[in-house]
């Protein structure tokens, strides 16, 4: 039986599959195009009940996180915008987080991780094994090698502000296929039980395809088990229809963030050691 608390936490709850997600969705990607006062007023005037969803953004579900003022000026910051000083669908309202699990086993039980599932036994019949990178270099040779089966040059997703952050705990993922070639990669900025997803990014090979699922399940448990509780992406309703379906899978939920400012950064994690991860 549920608790009362997690039956409030249901009723202001804002699901990927939804009519309401999908209509909020739709509207917010047409703020990056026209005014959005303009988008806001048509909007409410042709479907007055789209009051209702936006109410229910405000009142979703909040996760807080402890940062150093630097990381939330040069990272955080620049990852989640507030568009032209306007905090509707922007900033830190309707983010895709995640709840990270602690347990492999649990995380990946029941209806609603069939599809998970079936991917990851995709993966691991095409040969695919994950792990995290030791040194920024070897990521960024992997992540040049996954662009340039994108038909891109160089790095993608390379954050440049990250190496030189202080206080930060990056982690650099990479998922091989069976001839140990690079066909996905990963990076993760930690802020103490809070991080963000800056970067994953498949081959356009189908098993680079399932090594995303794979590659972001090992992570997840990675992070897990280093203490890290939430995991975020950014705006849940600007993803394409493509990212956000991913994200359902994998169990990401419709968030609102609120950022706490600590006077001093936190020291980088000495942590280094490689690990061969389950995936």
């Amino acid at each position: 039986m549920a608790s009362a608390s997690e039956t409030d936490i249901a009723r202001r709850e804002l699901q990927y599959s939804t009519a309401e997600f999908r209509a909020l969705s739709d509207l917010a990607q047409q703020m990056t195009t026209s005014p959005r006062t303009v988008v806001v007023a048509r909007s409410l005037l042709r479907r007055p009940q789209l009051l209702g969803a936006f109410l229910r953004v405000w009142r979703l579900p909040t996760v807080e996180a402890t940062v150093s003022r630097d990381q939330r000026d040069r990272l955080v910051a620049a990852r989640f915008p507030v568009e032209d000083g306007a905090p509707l669908f922007s900033g830190w309202r309707a983010q895709s987080v995640l709840e990270v699990p602690a347990d492999e086993q649990a995380y990946l039980a029941g209806k609603h991780r069939q599809a998970l599932r079936t991917n990851l036994t995709r993966a691991r019949a095409a040969g695919v094994t994950c792990h995290r990178a030791t040194v920024v270099d070897e990521w960024v040779v992997a992540a040049s090698r996954v662009a340039a089966g994108r038909g891109a040059v160089g790095v993608v997703g390379v954050e440049p502000t990250l190496a030189p952050l202080p206080g930060v705990d990056a982690r650099y993922y990479v998922a091989r296929d069976r001839d140990d070639v690079p066909v996905a990669h990963a990076g993760v900025a930690r802020f103490g039980s809070y991080a963000v997803l800056f970067v994953l990014l498949s081959d356009r090979s189908e098993t680079g395809s399932v090594a995303r699922y794979a590659l972001h399940t090992a992570l997840a448990l990675d992070l897990g088990r280093a203490g890290v509780r939430y995991l975020a992406v950014g705006s849940a309703l600007r993803e394409t229809a493509g990212n956000q379906y991913f994200a359902h899978l994998l169990g990401y939920q419709v968030r609102n963030l609120r950022l706490r400012v600590r006077a001093d950064p936190v020291p980088a994690a000495a942590e280094r050691s490689p690990a061969w991860l389950g995936y």
